[in-house]
């Protein structure tokens, strides 16, 4: 019989709580004493174990589980947010913020790993790209539509490049 570790007690026990209380929600939303939004339950659900994800993974330098940590939770935190009229649910608007994820979860894996200053680039460039789109969208920059049109070919071009980086970069690592 094998012994369980701390780490493995903990994600048993919220994997066991999470479903107690998905559980009890679902019998309120069925007896109609609450009204329960699936999407967002689903958000929440996503959210507490991206969070998870990515604390520990953070605590045990695992740059993979941190990025996948990270940008699960983002993402449920994008949902959560559109779902609650936070940030409206526009494409317009949905887009930038869709760069400013990834971003943030290159920045956390960066964190993890500050010597790698290519990870900090390429979070700076999807941050301040997804930040610069959420501005033109709002109005805040005057571009013109030809600056804009511009900026929509060198935006995906921006991320096709930092892709092709990291991939030849993960795959430069595994050969030697």
């Amino acid at each position: 019989m094998s012994t369980l570790t701390g780490k493995s007690h903990i994600g048993t026990f919220l994997a066991g709580l999470l479903l107690l209380l998905f559980g009890v929600l679902l019998l309120l939303s069925r007896a109609g004493v609450v009204y329960l939004n699936f999407t967002r339950v689903a958000a929440f659900t996503v959210l507490a174990a991206g969070g998870f994800e990515a604390v520990v993974a953070f605590a045990s330098s695992n740059q993979k589980r941190l990025f996948w940590g990270s940008l699960l939770f983002l993402c449920a935190l994008l949902t959560l947010l559109v779902s609650y009229n936070y940030v409206p649910g526009s494409w317009s608007r949905i887009w930038p913020t869709a760069l400013i994820i990834p971003g943030l979860a290159f920045l956390m894996l960066f964190f993890s790993h500050p010597r790698e200053y290519t990870l900090l680039l390429i979070a700076v460039l999807f941050v301040v790209v997804g930040w610069g789109g959420l501005l033109i969208q709002s109005g805040d920059f005057g571009f013109s539509y030809g600056a804009l049109g511009t900026l929509k070919v060198v935006i995906p071009l921006a991320v096709v490049i930092a892709g092709i980086y990291v991939i030849w970069r993960n795959f430069s690592r595994n050969r030697s």
